[in-house]
């Protein structure tokens, strides 16, 4: 075979003690012990135990397909030690641990704990679908911690927790009550309503307000998307009597009266 003077690496052996070796050109042959020298090994990095979500590099090539090089996520493991990676190209294939060397983890954002209406960013691939760089709010988890967020443009899908990363919480809002004016800020709930104003008529449970927007809709909101806004000074107003002129300045009561006049019969 003209081999003489190729290197590679031991895949397996063919008998109890004549090897299968992968030369670095690509080819796999088989060898007389008497033909394999070992080589000197090199220092090896300590690298943690592998695990899935870690981000890695591919340093070897036991594993055919040309990837040495490139780096990846790990989306699970295909038998005790070997892990199947999802490749920052968008592939996915399975290696051998050899080849599999762990990223030093400054490399990757840690995550604080996940929340249900947290603010988040997709920064890795491991979830199919080229979502990384969006963002989004957590709608629910789909297991014990791998979140469902609906992204900023509609779209919904649950991702691996590792490709999710928190983004800065906005400033707190004051605690909502029932007339208070609000603006809607977020899109966990459906219907495109995000920017819309309008007032808190009651609460759907012990947190989630209804909410009558000043276009006449009224839905409920998850307590995430709505943000109060800061209170008008309210001018100093009498005790109301019957026979007082009013004005109707507010719309949490339906029939789109806010601006009328009139006076008070009982």
């Amino acid at each position: 075979g003209g081999h003489k003077g190729k290197k590679g690496e031991i895949t397996r052996f063919v008998d109890a003690e004549n090897p299968e070796v992968r030369l670095e050109n690509g080819q796999t042959a088989s060898f007389y012990k008497a033909d394999v020298q070992a080589l000197p090994e090199a220092p090896k990095p300590s690298v943690t135990a592998l695990k899935v979500g870690q981000r890695v590099e591919i340093v070897g090539s036991l594993t055919p397909g040309g990837h040495k090089g490139k780096k990846g996520q790990i989306t699970r493991f295909v038998d005790a030690e070997n892990p199947e990676v999802r490749l920052d190209d968008g592939q996915t294939a399975s290696f051998y641990k050899a080849d599999v060397q762990a990223l030093a983890e400054s490399e990757a954002p840690k995550n604080t704990a996940l929340k249900v209406g947290q603010r988040v960013e997709i920064v890795g691939s491991l979830t199919p679908g080229g979502h990384k760089g969006k963002k989004g709010e957590i709608t629910r988890f789909v297991d014990a911690e791998n979140p469902e967020v609906r992204l900023d443009s509609g779209h919904t899908a649950a991702f691996y927790k590792a490709d999710v990363q928190p983004v800065p919480e906005a400033p707190k809002s004051v605690a909502l009550k029932v007339g208070q004016r609000v603006e809607i800020v977020g899109s966990l709930t459906p219907g495109g309503h995000k920017g819309k104003k309008g007032e808190i008529t009651r609460f759907v449970d012990a947190e989630n307000p209804e909410v009558r927007l000043e276009n006449g809709q009224t839905a409920s909101f998850y307590k995430a998307d709505v943000q109060a806004l800061p209170e008008a000074p309210k001018p100093s107003v009498t005790a109301l009597k019957v026979g007082q002129r009013v004005e109707i300045v507010g719309s949490l009561t339906p029939g789109g009266h806010k601006g009328k006049k009139g006076q008070i019969t009982r």
